[in-house]
């Protein structure tokens, strides 16, 4: 029993380090090179006047929109400024989430496994829809915010 433990542990071990590295790729592409497709990202803030980046669908910059809002819609500037941390939190799961799939893919096909089975084994399509969800109320959350 301990010699199959063994095994299956050495087995695994370099495809967790493998999901470790790509859960790292993920975190700098996301937070660090700011690859945001769709997405916000806010350069300054100052009193109630935010000036914020907006990315097209490749994730290369397509405008800068400055906003000024009243004293009484201060609650606005931190409502974005969540929305905007919580789409960077969601674009970074996504991107985790499907590279791990894809890598679970691989390891299960490797071991004989089916490919349509293999991805319904990895849980790709949740990967992708759970945090597809948050991704998409964080978008229309500030759009609905900055447009007014």
């Amino acid at each position: 029993m301990w010699k199959t433990f063994t095994r299956k542990l050495k087995a695994f071990v370099p495809y967790f380090f493998v999901m470790i590295v790509l859960g790292s790729l993920s975190y700098i592409l996301v937070y660090q090179a700011s690859f945001l497709p769709n997405g916000y990202k806010i350069i300054s803030q100052q009193n109630n006047e935010l000036t914020i980046k907006l990315f097209n669908l490749i994730g290369k910059e397509k405008s800068i929109q400055t906003i000024s809002l009243g004293k009484d819609d201060a609650w606005k500037v931190e409502q974005i400024e969540y929305d905007v941390k919580r789409q960077n939190d969601s674009l970074w799961m996504i991107f985790s989430f499907v590279s791990i799939s894809a890598t679970l893919i691989v390891m299960y096909v490797r071991n004989g496994m089916r490919v349509w089975k293999a991805i319904f084994q990895s849980n790709l399509i949740f990967a992708i829809l759970i945090p597809l969800v948050s991704l998409k109320s964080a978008w229309h959350s500030i759009q609905s915010l900055i447009s007014r």
